[in-house]
């Protein structure tokens, strides 16, 4: 068990999104006891404020009160950024205050990085590697009953792009992934498992496939659909794969009405540079209602596929030629 006794200030900072979580998770079980967790666990928003009034609450019935600040890199450009380094380092020990680098990007060159960093209050979350990093998929596998051998897991790894460099996801999509091979694995994940979920041939055509129904080409549909079929690609993995790029395809879209850039969308998203260009492309053929309504489609002959004898390349080719009908 981890003997560090968090108290006072700390800023969670780095790419590994995931990792942030799950630390901030852990923080939380140590300290914090169920029955009194609602009166001891706070969020407060970026208002420099609140977060100070939250902060130096004492706890109830409690060692600690924990109070998160889940953005905390709007802090940067607060006008009140100055009043709040003063006073941050102030707060009682009874509260653990995490700032928590998620959507806004702080940099090592700002203020409030390097006044933690003086202070030796950042928590640094970089991108599992090695040892560490097959340890930890190993043993979420293992929480969820299933078994992978150190072979298939590097390949799963090394499938999955994330220990390439230019790889700009985080642990997130990883585990997102490995949730879904562990959905259909019983006891243990093997190789071809993780072939149908990673192999780039049925990503690329998913995105001719999206590129078809956004130009109304059924001939194209169809004749993908027969690729498909040569392929032996399960069709509940076409399906996955239709619903996880329609679902991208509209957080893009809703994303980038906020104002922010592709790189930090595609950080989110948990995608590579090369398949977020690739939604970036796609997404001005839809509107979002477009989106919306083909996701209802998705789930209602997911739900047909599991629960009749219909062939399921009939599924697929109602469902592709009904995302037509716009």
């Amino acid at each position: 068990m981890e003997s560090v006794d968090y108290k006072g200030a700390y800023l969670l900072h780095g790419p590994e999104k995931f990792g942030m979580g799950e630390k901030r998770k852990q923080i939380e079980n140590r300290y914090l006891d169920p029955a009194t967790r609602d009166l001891n666990y706070d969020v407060a928003s970026g208002d420099v404020g609140e977060i100070l009034a939250k902060a130096n609450t004492l706890p109830f019935m409690s060692e600690k009160r924990i109070v998160v600040v889940k953005d905390a890199g709007l802090l940067c450009t607060d006008p009140d950024l100055d009043r709040f380094l003063e006073e941050v380092f102030h707060i009682p020990d009874t509260t653990v205050l995490l700032l928590m680098e998620t959507e806004t990007s702080i940099k090592k060159t700002q203020k409030l990085y390097k006044r933690f960093d003086k202070a030796h209050r950042v928590i640094s979350m970089e991108r599992l590697t090695g040892r560490v990093l097959r340890n930890f998929l190993a043993g979420y596998l293992a929480k969820q009953n299933r078994r992978i051998r150190p072979d298939v897991l590097e390949h799963f790894i090394r499938l999955s792009g994330y220990g390439d460099r230019q790889f700009e996801g985080d642990l997130q999509g990883l585990v997102n992934t490995l949730d879904q091979i562990a959905s259909v694995s019983e006891g243990e994940v093997t190789t071809e498992a993780v072939d149908a979920f990673l192999d780039p041939f049925s990503a690329d055509t998913i995105f001719d496939l999206l590129a078809a129904i956004g130009r109304k080409d059924g001939a194209t549909i169809l004749k993908l659909l027969d690729e498909f079929e040569a392929k032996e690609e399960p069709a509940g993995r076409i399906l996955y794969m239709i619903a996880r790029q329609t679902g991208n395809l509209m957080y893009y879209k809703t994303m980038r009405e906020t104002g922010r850039s592709d790189a930090d969308i595609f950080r989110f998203m948990g995608v590579k540079p090369y398949e977020g260009k690739k939604i970036a492309a796609q997404s001005g053929a839809y509107t979002k209602e477009q989106l919306r309504r083909h996701y209802r489609l998705i789930l209602d002959e997911e739900l047909r596929m599991k629960s009749s004898s219909v062939a399921d390349r009939d599924v697929l080719e109602t469902l592709l030629l009904g995302m037509l009908r716009d």
